[in-house]
């Protein structure tokens, strides 16, 4: 499975990038992150998404380069 094809949970973007559940929605919601899709009635994040967000962020923010 490539990087593209995996999504993520709440749960598992959290501790990825080390921040609440409650800033993901609130960051998303303002569009300064992305955007979640849905999978039935759950909320899934696209890791290369997430991991292309990342790169845009200050290094050392989120643990990256570590």
């Amino acid at each position: 499975m490539n990087i593209e094809d995996r999504y993520i949970t709440i749960k598992d973007v959290a501790e990825r990038l080390r921040i609440c559940r409650a800033s993901i929605y609130s960051w998303a919601k303002a569009g300064m992150f992305p955007q979640p899709k849905k999978f039935g009635s759950s909320s899934r994040w696209s890791l290369l998404e997430i991991e292309e967000w990342v790169k845009t962020r200050p290094k050392g923010a989120y643990g990256e380069g570590k």
